[in-house]
């Protein structure tokens, strides 16, 4: 078996075993053998950036300690840093510099503030709701279950960066998680069979993809051996030849599910017990208003040392959330009403950004998106760190030239389901250029809106699913000036006759011409720069 690169190197030195380097090590000058080692200690660089290092800290469950978040702000302050929080519910520190970074990385492990296995081949930090036992929606208590596994993986020498690729893990214990768990490679997700409590497993989650049901329902005191069973089949069989084809979803895809479930039970020390009722609902069903909770949010997800220092000293119960969110427990204010984005770092912290992100969000019409309580992932490259797959509307941000000299524009996705049937959102337009892009959200909104559902997600699920995607595109492309009544109409009512004969009418389009080639037409029409 010819292995990928990166599993040659582990083969030549352990990850573990390169912790010994860290203190002497060079760091102006690293090569990409080194950049790999140095990400099962949360120190990251690359090669565009080489002069600038960020340094990702493990906040399992998302519980830090207001004592810790203030040692990280006081520290990121110290050298000055800029604070993210990401979508896994970590905190990230950019900007370090070369000569700095050992100092700050081992003054925070003196702190008790961890750093390991938050990047490349490892059991990422686990994820849970983040008012876990707090919520009035809370069955099983999940805090205790995440210690127990952090205790087995974290800084253990057989388990430091030796599976295939990242491994990402929920375990829900509440009704209405405040995010979309359904993109982790293995979901705990609250269930009920007979009159037991537990979890179903899912697993095979990834950015562009839903974790699938593998049948298997456990009690929350087995929760540790199921996790220890699935990692040691991903350890031990999962594909290593291609670094793009190592997730679990591969393995998955390669040998089937009813064959990763053999396997498990090799692995799990209690006969296998088949699934039970999904108890876990979609996180835009909770309608539950939570007093002496405020939630923070930064400048989605960035923030500054003075901020991280004043939530820290006016907070006693502190969790960080995977919609980049920290909650503050028993603050004075109660929590309001802010705009549902996941974004990732963006160009000013990542060079594999196109766009700005944090900033760039600004140019949507989000007064409407807020007010409407639609979820927007924002993903500066295909890497998909800004989740666009798992939200109510999703981005990447590109360059095109496609209707005009090169320009910023997007990739658009659409309708992310959490419930009834799990299912990542689906891509609407490969390219759209930037200026015309609010337009383009408006008349969506503007179609949520006239269908009288309460949610998105049911938008999505009853009127946007039922359309094949050319006929979604032939509607979506039409410029707003163009967007009458009548195809509002046509459209919220699944008329797909009347819609594209309205829109052919509109455009001038000879009704011999297929829908695909109608598309260009008015694509073009709407979106050329003249």
């Amino acid at each position: 078996m010819k292995l990928s690169k990166i599993e040659r190197y582990k083969q030549q030195l352990l990850p573990a075993e390169f912790e010994n380097s860290l203190a002497t090590l060079d760091y102006k000058n690293i090569d990409e053998q080194t950049r790999f080692y140095l990400k099962n200690f949360g120190i990251y660089n690359i090669k565009l950036r080489p002069d600038i290092y960020m340094l990702r800290l493990r906040v399992d469950g998302g519980r830090i300690s207001p004592h810790h978040l203030l040692n990280i702000a006081q520290i990121a302050k110290e050298y000055n840093l800029s604070i993210i929080t990401t979508a896994r519910a970590q905190i990230e520190l950019h900007n370090i510099k070369p000569n700095s970074v050992y100092d700050i990385y081992s003054k925070l492990i003196s702190l008790g503030i961890d750093s390991y296995q938050t990047l490349t081949d490892n059991f990422r930090a686990i994820v849970t709701d983040p008012l876990d036992e707090i919520s009035p929606y809370s069955k099983i208590d999940i805090y205790p279950i995440i210690n127990q596994i952090r205790d087995i993986i974290l800084h253990k020498k057989e388990w430091i960066g030796v599976i295939p690729r990242k491994f990402n893990t929920a375990i829900i214990g509440v009704e209405y998680p405040q995010f979309n768990p359904w993109g982790n490679d293995l979901l705990m997700a609250l269930s009920q069979k007979d009159d037991r409590l537990g979890f179903n497993i899912y697993l095979g989650g990834k950015n562009s993809e839903v974790a699938k049901s593998a049948n298997i329902f456990i009690e929350p005191n087995r929760a540790v051996d199921i996790f220890m069973a699935i990692a040691t089949i991903y350890k031990e069989y999962g594909l290593r030849e291609s670094r793009s084809k190592a997730r679990l979803y591969h393995l998955i895809e390669a040998i089937g599910m009813p064959k990763i479930r053999e396997l498990i039970s090799k692995y799990y020390p209690y006969p296998l017990e088949e699934e039970g009722k999904l108890l876990m609902k979609s996180s835009t069903l909770s309608s539950k208003e939570y007093k002496n909770i405020e939630i923070k949010r930064g400048f989605y997800g960035e923030f500054g040392a003075d901020e991280i220092i004043d939530i820290a000293k006016n907070g006693d119960i502190i969790r960080l959330s995977p919609e980049q969110s920290i909650y503050v427990i028993e603050s004075k204010s109660n929590t309001k009403k802010e705009l549902q984005v996941t974004a990732c770092a963006g160009a000013r912290y990542c060079p594999l950004s196109l766009w700005d992100i944090k900033r760039d969000i600004e140019l949507l019409p989000t007064q409407r998106l807020k007010e409407l309580n639609i979820s927007i992932g924002f993903s500066g490259c295909l890497k998909g760190c800004g989740r666009h797959y798992h939200s109510d509307i999703g981005f990447i941000g590109l360059r095109t030239n496609l209707y005009a000299p090169t320009e910023k524009a997007a990739r658009v996705y659409i309708g992310a389901i959490q419930s009834p049937t799990p299912t990542p959102a689906i891509m609407l337009f490969y390219s759209v250029p930037l200026r015309s892009l609010n337009d383009l959200i408006d008349i969506i909104i503007d179609d949520f809106i006239n269908s009288d559902y309460k949610r998105f997600e049911e938008f999505s699920y009853n009127i946007l699913r039922r359309y094949d995607i050319e006929t979604l595109q032939l509607r979506y492309a039409i410029s707003k000036d163009k967007n009458s009544n009548t195809l509002k109409k046509a459209f919220i009512n699944l008329n797909i006759q009347t819609l594209i004969e309205n829109i052919y009418t509109i455009y001038n389009i000879d009704t011999n011409t297929p829908v695909i080639e109608a598309l260009k037409i008015v694509t073009h029409k709407s979106w050329d720069k003249i």
